[in-house]
């Protein structure tokens, strides 16, 4: 059964929950739009590449003038999307606590640097918190490539984005989701690792979403229901310049935040091609892992030992080199 016969179900009837008629609406016709644009879906991934590209260049430079008041996250069928530059740069903590340090990275070659500061009151965001981008980049981008109008403001139901990020949906779930809302808005960065091809004009540092609110809550026990996000001009340009990559969706089955951040390092350095290599040092200072060196290399060898991480595996040699690869390939070079 393909994925979306499996949310057309699910999908109708979260929309006729929706009380707000503008939400409900938009939803109807992005779905409208996107079951039309399926139908040819095939014939547009057999273009050549080069033609591809230029239509993402037109998508992008019409997106600038044409921006809706919000864009309602409804896409059915759709690939899980990261940005590279939050794949390349520790942004997110580690920590399973509340993190209220400030956080500076420098690439090794110190072309690239960031700095991560937070409202104390909420701590900084988490790498599980990045989930809510992920969702979210994830339905934006299908929504570009199928020709939709989108916006920076973005609409759509917490259930919905607990289900599909591997999270539970009882009350606590909700409270935990408004949490993570609450750190990706506190959360504040400067930088000069560039989105887009544009540098952040934000000297003074800018938050990882500009602005979230409730829209609509249930009448029982006032749990949200829908969620209004609107995401940085940072993430933004890297989106509607169609920087993204795809990542697994078993990305959201690990569950230390370490696994995570290494599949990130993976996906965005080794890609598709063989192996890549990086000494110990470098990755515990790009991993963002606040530990000590020695007990970030026992953590890094029991997720090694475990072969937990999607599609890569790490190889730690008596030199203290890292070497990751992609599974695949190296399964077919050793059989």
């Amino acid at each position: 059964m393909t994925r979306d016969k499996q949310y057309i179900g699910s999908f109708l009837a979260e929309a006729s929950q929706i009380k707000d008629p503008c939400l409900r609406e938009a939803l109807e016709r992005a779905r409208t739009a996107f079951i039309e644009h399926h139908a040819s879906a095939q014939d547009i991934s057999d273009r050549p590449q080069d033609t591809e590209k230029k239509d993402q260049k037109d998508k992008s430079a019409a997106i600038d003038h044409r921006q809706p008041d919000f864009f309602a996250l409804d896409i059915i069928d759709y690939a899980f999307k990261d940005d590279p530059a939050s794949m390349e740069a520790p942004l997110y903590s580690l920590s399973t606590k509340k993190d209220t340090s400030t956080w500076l990275w420098e690439s090794e070659d110190g072309k690239k640097w960031v700095e991560v500061s937070c409202n104390a009151e909420y701590g900084r965001a988490t790498q599980h918190d990045k989930d809510i981008l992920i969702y979210c980049m994830s339905q934006i981008t299908a929504a570009i490539n199928a020709g939709l109008e989108v916006s920076k403001t973005i609409r759509f139901t917490a259930r919905d984005l607990l289900k599909v990020t591997g999270r539970g949906v009882r009350g606590d779930d909700y409270d935990r989701l408004k949490d993570a809302l609450n750190r990706l808005r506190g959360t504040s960065i400067t930088t000069n690792i560039k989105t887009g091809g544009k540098a952040s004009r934000h000297a003074e540092g800018f938050g990882i979403i500009d602005r979230w609110r409730v829209i609509e809550k249930s009448d029982p026990d006032g749990r949200m229901v829908a969620v209004e996000v609107t995401l940085s001009e940072w993430l933004w340009n890297g989106l509607t310049a169609q920087e993204v990559l795809t990542i697994h969706p078993d990305y959201f089955r690990l569950r230390k935040p370490l696994e995570r951040r290494l599949y990130e390092i993976a996906r965005k350095h080794v890609g598709k091609q063989s192996v890549w290599v990086i000494s110990l040092g470098a990755l515990h200072r790009k991993s963002g892992s606040r530990s000590v060196l020695r007990n970030f290399k026992v953590d890094l060898s029991r997720i090694i030992k475990a072969d937990s991480i999607p599609e890569y595996r790490y190889f730690l040699d008596d030199d203290n080199k890292v070497t990751i690869y992609m599974k695949k390939s190296m399964d077919k070079r050793d059989g």
